[in-house]
Parts: C-alpha cells; structure tokens; sequence
C-alpha cells in the first residue's frame, strides 16, 4: 500500500512537472496515458498490488433511482413537503381480538325466585237452617253414664244446638260455658239442648246428677264428629 501511494504521488509530481514546462515552452504537450490495469487484475505498480476499481459517485440524498417508483413522503419528510405542517394522519384502532368460540350456548340469567304465594284462606260456609244428626262420644265422671248417638241437632242462623239425651233420668241440669241449662222433659231419661261451640274438638260440660245422697255435679266432655252430620 505505501508503495502504491509513492506511484501516485511520483505519477502526480510528473505530471506537475510536466504541466508547468508545457507552459513555459508555449507548446501543449500531452500528458502521458495513465498506465491500464493489468488483464489479471494486478496493478503496473511495483509491488504488485491490485489497485482499487473507481467506485461509482455515491448518488445525492435525496436522489431517486430513474427505474424506481416513486415513494410518498411520509412522516418528516412530509411535513417539509406541505410546508412544514405535518398531515393530520389519524393512528388506525387496533383490532378487536377474536373471542374463542367455547361451543356451548349461552346460559341465560336465571330469574330471582319468586315468592309462593299464600294459600287462599277456606271460605267458610254458613249451613243451612234445619235439623241435622251428627255422632257424638261422651267421657268422664264414673264411666257408667252414657249420651244417646247420633243426637238430633238444630241450625238456626248458622249456629247449632244439639238434643243430648242421657241414659238416666237422674240429671236435673247442664252447664255449658258457664251458663245453666235445665231439662226440657218431665218424663223418661234426661234431655237437655245445649249449644255447640265447634266440632271436631272435645266441648267441656257439667252435669248434675241428683242420684247420690246429695245432689252432685260431674264434669264431662262431649265430641261432635262433623264428618258424620248430615242433614234431615
């Protein structure tokens, strides 16, 4: 390489030399060729070194290739293009990623539950007036008195009130709720028409019986079985 740039700078102080006679002598006398590169790439140069091909004129900046299309500034460059202003060049949305397709149908919401609605109350009947039998059971005292049924039964104004006939004719009065009721026959066992209540439930009643030495009164229950009245 050192003696490469020797050649050049001898090759170039010659052709000074030479320049600067030509001049003073009045003639052009003509440079002598440049020596050609040798057929296998070596230089004339001693030392035999390749001498560096002339690399073609790097092309300006903003030279464009003639067989190349035509780019469109963008960014900086065309912001200088327009003037300085920068397009008013809106960034695009990105895309909305595909939700993976389970397979399944959607489950729809399932309803909040909804109260029961309360069972209607019964309406309660009112019974026809007339005269009804209905099965009724006696308990209490000694055991040895008994009820004759089914009694006889009447309904007056929905309400009812039961014929209760004993099996003696010893009982002179009945108590019911606190209140006195006394025979309605002078003859024969003793009968009594009493109130009742409810059905279906053991009605508290006392009876006093006239049997013993002293008269007495024996507390009793009586039971009216709704499911057996019927009307006559």
């Amino acid at each position: 390489m050192r003696n490469r740039n020797k050649c050049l700078a001898l090759l170039t102080a010659m052709a000074l030399t030479l320049a600067l006679l030509s001049g003073c002598g009045g003639e052009d006398t003509p440079l002598p060729p440049a020596p050609a590169p040798a057929a296998d790439g070596t230089g004339a140069e001693q030392g035999g070194e390749t001498a560096p091909p002339a690399s073609a004129p790097a092309p300006a900046k903003n030279e464009q290739p003639q067989d190349a299309e035509p780019v469109e500034p963008t960014g900086d460059d065309a912001a200088q293009d327009t003037g300085g202003e920068a397009a008013d060049v809106q960034p695009e949305e990105p895309a909305k990623e595909a939700e993976p397709a389970s397979g399944l149908a959607p489950v729809p919401e399932s309803e909040p539950e909804k109260e029961p609605e309360p069972a209607p109350e019964p309406v309660e009947t009112v019974p026809e007036d007339g005269t009804y039998t209905a099965s009724v059971t006696l308990e209490g005292g000694t055991g040895r008195a008994k009820v004759d049924s089914p009694a006889m039964l009447r309904c007056e104004n929905g309400k009812f009130y039961a014929v209760i006939v004993w099996s003696s004719p010893n009982f002179d009065y009945m108590k019911v709720g606190g209140e006195k009721y006394l025979q309605t026959n002078t003859e024969g066992n003793s009968t009594f028409e009493i109130p009742v209540a409810a059905f279906d439930q053991k009605l508290d009643v006392i009876a006093d019986t006239v049997a013993m030495s002293e008269p007495h009164e024996v507390e009793y229950t009586l039971y009216f079985d709704s499911s057996t009245l019927q009307k006559q």
